[in-house]
């Protein structure tokens, strides 16, 4: 033990939450039950809430009369057959608990005049509505703000600016996790009977308020062998072209529709049923396909939206949305009245750790809640993830929380391998070499054309991998750090390279398209061969794959309708 207090800070707890979010605090404060000692730690700042502080605060439920049932087969419709029905029948079941808990806690949700609250239908799908937080804009802010005086409560130490670069493994057992503080520096090692990561997705910095998803549950996930899935999955999202918006998901159901250059409500071509209300994936490749035939740019129209519906859904209180709508208002900008131009993203992958309903994963000590574990095939429903984090959060919670109260036998941590690893992490600081802001404009580069990340083709995804490679082997051991911060930002390159990799590889593989995964030469789904995920591991360096069929004779309901058949695109 001496030896490793001389290495850097040593923490010791009881249960170690890697994420500061909504689900590292729903994990953080259930697993309080069970143990003394709770820490979280956030490569941000203490407290802040990871993604949820930008989120509008909808969360989707299942509220009775409904069931979840109902919900468990909207699903598997819209994620084309590709569903865990046994995960989310559980997510499902408890959703309406950890609602009721917000409002325990003291978050509203808007509520109609008979009381009721406010759900706004989802995608055309007949049972599956979000209920949006009170007031609209600043959700998620005061949903992070009641589980921080939770957390406090119950006296769970929270820790900032620590960055988690390796989980501690001995005798094939989690023992804790090791990182730095992003400002000083400091070596922290942290030794836990559980370690629970509840980071969010995987992304490529695409804007501010993306700007810390960097893929770091994957590569501390495979690193420690865990299995990885989904990575093939990326969300592509539309955006306005010069700044943020939060809320499509809302306006398109209540009337807003996208048009193109010649005025046309485009998407009315490619789905006549559901038009723009669907999501983004499908309107993305419309895009795509229309720019093609040179009638972009492409605009969202509001102005179409009752005024009763465009009051619901103008951002009110003191938050991130509602400072964006007094800017565009300052710059003559109304966005309820003008058509305002937008544009596709590609935001971030929807890989993550493959674990139980419970949040266990294969590795003994280790769970995962929220986006880091596997969730969805990247087509999005509005207020859904607002759900996975409180849901799986809570459970992944209880389960750590029950393992690290029944763990008796002690493993030491092995001094040596600590040192080394830490001689590592410090060997890019103070060199002459490439900032990592370089390289991850390079990897920007390959990603985000089109036909990598919308209309996928063989022969496209191929020449991004060589280019993958040459970034691998020629610029990322070249990367330096001139102080602790952009060692973190330099270590987040080196999580997204690798995420990258992982996309492109996994894109290949599929040889299909099936929700959020579109491929121009394999525009069908294929059922027979593909009703599977593709499951990563590490040997060594070594990238595997391999595939591992849904269990559909598990399952209640069997695909019979696909969300997909609702579109029309070009073959």
């Amino acid at each position: 033990m001496g030896k490793l207090k001389s290495l850097g800070r040593f923490v010791e707890t009881d249960i170690l939450v890697i994420g500061g979010g909504v689900a590292g605090l729903w994990a953080a404060n259930r697993a309080r039950k069970f143990v003394e000692r709770v820490i979280i730690v956030d490569k941000g700042p203490k407290d802040w809430g990871g993604q949820a502080f930008f989120s509008g605060g909808a969360m989707v439920a299942v509220i009775p009369p409904d069931n979840s049932d109902e919900f468990v087969k909207d699903l598997v419709y819209y994620y084309d057959g590709f569903c865990d029905q046994e995960f989310w029948e559980e997510v499902f079941k408890k959703s309406f608990d950890r609602m009721m808990e917000y409002q325990e806690l003291g978050y509203k949700f808007i509520k109609e005049s008979d009381k009721k609250l406010k759900g706004i239908p989802q995608r055309g799908l007949e049972h599956i509505k979000c209920y949006i937080g009170e007031p609209f804009g600043i959700g998620g802010k005061n949903m992070v703000r009641v589980l921080v005086e939770e957390s406090e409560r119950l006296n769970i130490i929270r820790m900032g600016r620590i960055f988690i670069t390796d989980l501690i493994k001995q005798e094939n057992k989690i023992l804790g996790a090791i990182g730095f503080h992003s400002i000083s520096g400091e070596f922290y090692i942290f030794k836990s009977r559980a370690v629970i990561l509840a980071v969010g997705d995987c992304g490529w910095k695409t804007s501010y308020h993306h700007n810390t998803c960097a893929g770091d549950s994957i590569y501390l996930g495979l690193k420690a062998g865990a299995d990885v899935s989904n990575c093939e999955f990326a969300r592509v999202w539309n955006v306005p072209k010069l700044f943020a918006w939060e809320g499509q998901t809302y306006l398109l159901p209540l009337g807003a529709k996208f048009i193109n250059r010649k005025g046309e409500s485009f998407m009315d071509k490619y789905s006549p049923i559901l038009g723009a209300n669907t999501d983004p994936h499908y309107i993305t490749r419309a895009m795509a396909i229309e720019a093609r035939e040179r009638k972009a740019p492409f605009y969202l129209d509001c102005t179409s939206m009752k005024p009763e519906d465009r009051e619901l859904v103008t951002p009110k209180g003191k938050g991130w949305l509602e400072f964006n709508y007094n800017k565009l208002k300052g710059l003559g900008i109304n966005f309820f009245e003008e058509k305002i131009e937008w544009t596709a993203q590609m935001r971030r992958s929807t890989g993550g750790i493959k674990a139980n309903i419970q949040g266990e994963t294969t590795i003994p000590g280790l769970f995962v809640a929220g986006r880091a574990r596997v969730v969805d095939p990247a087509v999005y429903i509005g207020g859904l993830s607002l759900c996975i984090t409180a849901v799986t959060g809570y459970m992944a919670g209880e389960s750590a929380g029950k393992f690290a109260a029944e763990t008796q036998k002690e493993i030491q941590i092995n001094p040596e391998e600590i040192e080394e690893k830490k001689k590592t992490l410090y060997l890019p600081l103070g060199k002459t070499g490439i900032p990592p802001k370089e390289v991850l404009r390079e990897i920007q580069e390959v990603v985000f054309p089109y036909d990598i990340s919308i209309l996928k083709h063989e022969g496209s995804l191929n020449k991004a991998l060589i280019k993958m490679e040459r970034i691998k082997e020629k610029l990322i051991p070249q990367m330096v750090a001139k102080d602790p911060h952009y060692l973190m930002k330099l270590n987040e390159v080196k999580s997204i390279a690798f995420m990258t990799e992982l996309y492109l590889k996994t894109s290949l593989m599929r040889k299909e398209s099936r929700a959020g995964h579109y491929r121009e030469d394999f525009p069908k789904r294929d059922d027979k061969n593909w009703l599977k995920y593709i499951i990563i591991n590490l040997k060594g360096e070594e990238i595997n794959l391999r595939t591992e069929s849904l269990p559909m004779h598990k399952y209640k309901f069997k695909p019979e309708r696909f969300y997909s058949d609702n579109f029309i695109f070009p073959n």
